[in-house]
């Protein structure tokens, strides 16, 4: 069986690292940029969590944790712990719908959040989650290792390539048919337009993220999110990085001054000692998201999986991405139900906040 996967980000060299080790002996992975994971992986926080308003999405977490651990050393996971802030509702519903799944998250008052977490300001604030266990990786260390181990697994990777369009049984690459049984569609934003070109039209939105790298906070501190505004912070060495849900745009960099200053005014907001960081560096990308911010998984038509629309969460899925595609290519059931994450699903009602 040949399999072509398109995409060389994290969830593509997942697929491609974890067909190889299920002995599936020719792939083929076509990457059009110069490196792996120039995409969205590069700008990717690291964050590893299994605290999600769904269970589909806590089993995905619960279906990598294992990998992130095994590689703790060669990826540098380490848990730092998970504080997700809510503005919006109570968060019990959600922590005992993590702990019925096996998720020993915490559910913390507004008081209890006080005494935990004394830097932080509660205004606005309903109740918080905490779980230990959540923590942090190095993106460009797990892509580097998968890549490492689908070479030695007989993968072949083809960097500056870009495929140009999908067909029936294969793909066309320079003006040439490459033949295939099964492709795989992991190229992030770029799925859209290769989709099109076997007449899918794959629902994702073009959302520009920045991150920004401060320095001058003074004490340690867990990844911090807020719900509903996707704000976060999270521990970056003797810095952090901090960022908001992302813009719709048009046009690079468009609003990157009106975001710069949303990102600043909500982190002092949240921990009034953040008054004095200083910006060391800005990075921007554009990020894949589905309306419900679940990821596409379809593989509705014979030949062709889509695996795209990760709204951010693609590093931390990968590994379940990866032992999932691998199933749907050699026709067995995926370890994880992903009728839920059908290309032509209804809207969620349950919408990922962050």
């Amino acid at each position: 069986m040949k399999v072509v996967v398109i995409g060389g980000g994290i969830v593509g060299v997942s697929i491609a690292y974890h067909l190889s080790q299920a002995g599936i002996k020719d792939i083929v992975l076509f990457e059009r940029e110069k490196m792996l994971g120039m995409g969205v992986t590069q700008y990717c926080s690291g964050g590893v969590r299994s605290q999600f308003t769904t269970s589909i999405n806590v089993q995905f977490s619960k279906g990598s944790i294992g990998d992130f651990r095994s590689l703790a050393q060669t990826i540098g996971y380490k848990q730092c712990g998970y504080l997700i802030l809510d503005a919006e509702a109570d968060s019990l519903p959600r922590v005992k719908m993590q702990n019925d799944l096996g998720v020993a998250s915490e559910y913390l008052s507004v008081d209890k959040l006080k005494q935990r977490f004394p830097y932080l300001s509660t205004e606005g604030i309903k109740s918080a989650s905490f779980f230990s266990q959540d923590g942090i990786a190095d993106p460009a260390s797990l892509i580097e290792y998968w890549h490492k181990q689908a070479v030695k697994g007989g993968v072949k990777f083809n960097f500056e390539t870009a495929v140009e369009k999908i067909l029936e049984n294969g793909v066309l690459v320079g003006g040439k048919v490459v033949r295939a049984e099964v492709v795989v569609l992991a190229a992030g934003i770029q799925s859209v337009e290769l989709a099109k070109t076997i007449g899918i039209d794959i629902p994702i939105l073009k959302r520009r993220k920045y991150i920004f790298l401060v320095e001058g906070l003074k004490f340690k501190h867990p990844l911090i999110m807020e719900i509903p505004t996707g704000w976060y912070i999270k521990p970056e060495g003797e810095d952090a990085l901090i960022g908001m849900s992302g813009w719709e745009e048009a046009r690079d960099y468009e609003k990157q001054n009106v975001s710069l200053q949303e990102t600043l005014v909500t982190t002092v907001r949240r921990i009034p000692q953040a008054e004095n960081v200083r910006l060391k560096k800005t990075l921007s990308s554009m990020s894949d998201e589905t309306a419900d911010k679940h990821a596409i998984l379809d593989n509705s038509r014979p030949g062709l999986i889509i695996a795209a629309g990760f709204s951010g969460h693609g590093f931390m899925h990968s590994p379940a991405t990866g032992k999932i595609v691998t199933s749907l290519v050699k026709g067995e059931k995926p370890p994880i139900d992903i009728s839920a994450l059908a290309l032509n699903r209804k809207l969620n009602k349950e919408l990922v906040a962050i």
